[in-house]
């Protein structure tokens, strides 16, 4: 099958080779042209980082400081991708994923950081995908040499075999190699993503010092009723052991109490025939 194929490609080169051989010095001064524009290219291709970072900061108003960072960022063109908000006992927590444009991204740190009381953490990482990105360029421009290739085999294929698993091989192979193209181009696009934005993990945290020893707004009606719940679910928790204790822990009592007595009438039995 290899070696029909092999046949099948020689001849369609060989039906090709008067024109080329007619058009080979100026096509071959364009190729010579094309590969220094290339190179230059790839050597202008500027370097792609892919910038991370870790903040955790000390604020007084969690609620405050969220509203004042998402709109920060949102003001310098990026977004947050995700939010998380919480209470620990009487303290609001908060944790938010940001995404903000790479070459913003220490504004971005530098308005966190004017929120905050103070700084507790902070770490930025970077990554250089430039070497990847060319890498994946030139895996593309290959596959897709190779692809129209194989689509002239498989024109040839068409028409001088007769045999259509010829032909459905050469698909094959075209359904593989545009795989290959598909997933080399995925991941060029999201390289393009995540250097284009960068990513700030931030961990928001109140400042336990800050918060008041009385808190404001004491509403006694709100303690009654808490109250009234408490003494509520006492008397019910009561009621729910008085009704264990008849139901339950009373016949056993009594059942104990029955073969106790029988037990020492019968032990007083034995001691009177013995006398």
């Amino acid at each position: 099958m290899k070696k029909l194929l092999f046949i099948l490609l020689v001849a369609a080169a060989c039906s090709r080779q008067e024109a080329r051989s007619v058009a080979e010095p100026v096509a071959a001064d364009q190729a010579g042209r094309g590969n220094a524009v290339q190179q230059a290219a790839t050597a202008a291709i500027p370097r792609m980082i892919v910038r991370t970072a870790e903040v955790r900061i000390i604020v007084a108003d969690t609620t405050k400081t969220v509203e004042a960072v998402t709109k920060s960022i949102e003001g310098a063109g990026g977004y947050v991708s995700g939010s998380n908000i919480w209470r620990e006992g009487e303290l609001l927590r908060a944790k938010l994923t940001l995404r903000v444009p790479a070459d913003k991204l220490t504004a971005a740190l530098a308005s966190i950081r004017a929120q905050a009381k103070r700084v507790e953490n902070e770490t930025v990482s970077s990554e250089d995908v430039s070497q990847e990105f060319v890498d994946l360029e030139s895996r593309v421009r290959n596959l897709e040499a190779t692809e129209a290739e194989l689509l002239e085999l498989l024109k040839v294929a068409r028409v001088n075999s007769k045999k259509a698993t010829d032909v459905l091989e050469v698909h094959e192979q075209l359904t593989a190699i545009r795989g290959e193209i598909e997933q080399a181009r995925g991941r060029m696009r999201y390289l393009s993503q995540v250097t284009a934005m960068s990513s700030i993990a931030l961990d928001i945290v109140p400042d336990a010092i800050a918060k008041p020893v009385v808190e404001p707004g004491w509403q006694p009606m709100v303690v009654v009723k808490d109250a009234s719940r408490a003494l509520v679910a006492l008397l019910q928790n009561l009621g729910t052991a008085a009704i264990w204790f008849v139901i339950y822990i009373v016949p056993i009592l009594g059942m104990l109490a029955l073969a106790i007595a029988a037990f020492v009438k019968i032990l007083r039995r034995s001691r009177t025939h013995e006398a």
